[in-house]
């Protein structure tokens, strides 16, 4: 059928089951797909397409059921949190997008392996209790989802049997319908189909491909032992990222690499050299690579995703095994369990069969609008927080306002959160990713209902460079030099520096900003991360999850999103005007170079929270090139890594070629940029991104 027939009939078959719990609805609504979904096989690839629409379930019930939930059943929670979308204060939504599948299930089971042990957990629990209503449904969702997976796949062998040329994947096909990947190329498609069903239909993003080197070894090793030749493995590695190069998601496809085996060496294998080489010759960037780092990687490796950045290649970000592995530590995660964390999304680290979900996004800077304005938005002028005092004698009476504002805003996002949360499993039950955690066969429980080994939520803060910046100015402008009022401050920022530009020169200007290694903003950032981490680390979550909240220093897209919304902050930054990303220095303002960034960047410890925290790097072409430009590109990264940091991406450019590329974007069709957690062609960004990119460059001169 086309897209807009099976939009239809699913609608109307919902309609019909509308009296069965939602795990089977939907179950029902994804077998509907499996079985009237185009598909095809062509001998030019190794791979089937499924050419159905996209997302159909996310297009039908799962809107209908959010819009039931939000508009019907929580109408004051959706009121809430728009107020605070709309405001720029924080950006809260239902988050679908960050799990992984315990992948060792997937691939040591196969679909009717999963399908069997769902059922032998189903008669576990039966026995031991009478099963509930939602366990029976839980189960049964499974049931249907795993059942027309494997009609499925057979639907496609039959297809690619009858097609010239394709009888090796008809074979893989087949053997994957009943049996778990016993080659290297099963278990790529395996892992391919999988993610296509999960994201594509089911409606649940796979937020990694795996820890590819070390999951994928097994098949690799098998292979070549068996008279697989490497050139063979290499062309069906290079089908394989070709799929999600086309595919073209916007965040990317994330596929890490590397980490600690048990007995503490690494897991970089030949394997991982062969994929990166492959990846590197195709000259694609997505999927996305994430590199797990620590003392044991073999620096020849780290050395080789480094010339491949240094060359243009701004798909991989390296994160700090040791880093990660202490803040899992830290919430009583054992060794084992964080030796074996995934990387997922854009550098989060969850550990294996956990969700743990960011659905929101905090604005530091409006606490600041709010204790500058008597508890009013800087925009707007409308009373949206708590009352002030009238006036600050002291730069320490503003700093602890602000941090009574702050306050406000979190319970606020957290009250939000917490009472949406408990509705995640009822607006999209997810019958292929709880059949691959243990504990929710266990409990009979979905993954998004508290089923998993973890239920975590994470508040992720963004701006932290400019709140560091807007306090350091307020201080020496205000306090220190008495050079303004402050009053007369907030007067010009209000007014968005209209008639003041000399103030927003000198504001612009002052050289104390974060990211210099200078000891006041570096210390505001630093406090202020562990004001952060003791007041929400460890606080409970939804009742239904189970899990708690803990911090994170990300922002996505938000630095334009919510800039818009943000007035004119006492740094020199004008009304509307983008945010600073992550842990990294506003842009342009790094202005002592990378090894002052790094040093300010580690005064914040990232091992008192499980979120994320990168620091964006950009370096000068002349600074990388030849051998000692990528022994000091190693340099930099060890040392960042060796002092606490968690994760790293660099951009390798300076202003001149960017102003060339948007004068002559024709010429510079291949420019990656590494925008925040992903990475894009200099081209699709805005204009206004662009110019950020190139104030960024600026400053290294």
């Amino acid at each position: 059928m086309d897209g807009e027939q099976i939009i239809k009939n699913i609608l109307a078959l919902d309609e019909k089951n509308r009296n069965l719990p939602h795990p089977v609805r939907k179950a029902l609504a994804f077998a509907y797909v499996l079985e009237n979904t185009r598909i095809s096989c062509d001998c030019r690839d190794r791979f089937p397409a499924i050419n159905m629409v996209d997302r159909p379930l996310n297009k039908t019930i799962i809107t209908k059921w959010h819009k039931e939930v939000f508009e019907g059943t929580i109408p004051e929670v959706e009121k809430t949190r728009r107020f605070l979308e709309d405001t720029g204060i924080a950006t809260c939504w239902p988050d679908y997008d960050h799990s992984v599948p315990i992948w060792e299930r997937v691939f040591s089971l196969g679909f009717r392996g999963l399908l069997e042990d769902s059922e032998r957990a189903r008669v576990r629990l039966a026995e031991k209790n009478k099963l509930t209503a939602e366990q029976a449904a839980f189960f049964d969702g499974i049931k249907i989802t795993y059942g027309a997976i494997t009609a499925f796949l057979g639907r496609l062998a039959e297809l690619a049997s009858k097609t010239a040329g394709s009888e090796r994947l008809a074979a893989a096909l087949c053997h994957l319908r009943d049996h778990p990947p016993e080659t290297f190329y099963q278990a790529l498609l395996a892992n391919y189909i999988y993610f296509m069903l999960s994201e594509h239909i089911e409606g649940l993003q796979v937020r990694s491909l795996s820890n590819f080197d070390r999951i994928f070894y097994p098949f690799y090793r098998s292979d070549l032992d068996n008279g697989v030749s490497e050139g063979e493995i290499r062309a069906d590695l290079a089908y394989y990222f070709l799929q999600f190069t086309a595919i073209g998601n916007y965040w990317n496809q994330p596929v890490f690499f590397g980490g600690t085996k048990a007995d503490g060496t690494s897991e970089i294998n030949e394997l991982s050299f062969l994929a990166l080489d492959v990846y590197n010759k195709m000259g694609i960037y997505n999927p996305k690579i994430q590199i797990k780092v620590g003392e044991n990687t073999p620096k020849e490796f780290v050395m080789k995703a480094l010339d491949m950045i240094r060359r243009g290649n701004n798909s991989i970000v390296l994160v700090s095994d040791e880093c990660m592995q202490r803040a899992l530590m830290n919430i009583g995660v054992t060794r084992e369990q964080a030796k074996l964390c995934n990387v997922t999304g854009c550098y989060e680290y969850p550990i294996q069969g956990s969700i743990c979900y960011g659905m929101n996004y905090v604005n530091l800077i409006k606490p600041l609008e709010f204790a500058l304005h008597r508890g009013c938005d800087g925009i707007t002028g409308e009373f949206v927080s708590i009352k002030t005092p009238d006036c600050y004698p002291t730069f320490d009476d503003l700093y602890r306002e602000y941090k009574r504002q702050l306050c406000f805003i979190i319970d606020r996002v957290m009250e939000t959160v917490n009472a949406f949360e408990d509705y995640l499993a009822i607006v999209n039950p997810q019958s292929m990713l709880s059949a691959t955690y243990p504990s929710c066969l266990e409990a009979g429980k979905d993954a998004l209902a508290g089923g998993a080994v973890r239920n975590d939520s994470i508040m992720l803060f963004g701006y932290l460079a400019n709140l560091a910046d807007s306090m350091a100015a307020i201080r020496h402008f205000v306090y220190d030099t008495k050079s303004i009022t402050l009053n007369k401050l907030v007067e010009i920022l209000d007014s968005n520096f209209e008639g003041n530009e000399i103030w927003q020169r000198n504001l612009y200007q002052y050289p104390e900003k974060y990211g210099n290694n200078k000891p006041f903003p570096d210390e505001i950032a630093a406090d202020i991360v562990k004001f952060l981490t003791s007041y929400v680390c460890g606080r409970p979550n939804s009742k239904v999850r189970g899990g708690t909240w803990n911090c994170s220093f990300h922002v996505a897209r938000q630095s334009y999103d919510q800039g818009r919304l943000t007035m004119a902050t006492p740094d020199g930054r004008r009304r509307g005007e983008e945010l600073s990303k992550n842990i990294s220095p506003s842009m342009g303002q790094a202005r002592n170079g990378v090894t002052a960034a790094i040093l300010s960047a580690t005064k914040i410890d990232a091992g008192s929270f499980t979120g994320d925290a990168c620091l964006d790097v950009a370096l000068l072409p002349s600074a990388t090139t030849g051998d000692d430009g990528l022994e000091a590109m190693y340099a930099l990264l060890m040392t960042y890594f060796r002092k606490g940091g968690h994760a790293m991406h660099i951009n390798v450019f300076d202003a001149n070629m960017l102003r060339e590329a948007q004068k002559r974007p024709e010429k510079y069709q291949d420019l990656q940029i590494r925008v925040c957690g992903w990475n894009v062609l200099f081209n699709n960004i805005s204009r206004e991104e662009q110019d950020a990119f190139i104030k960024q460059a600026e400053a290294l001169a």
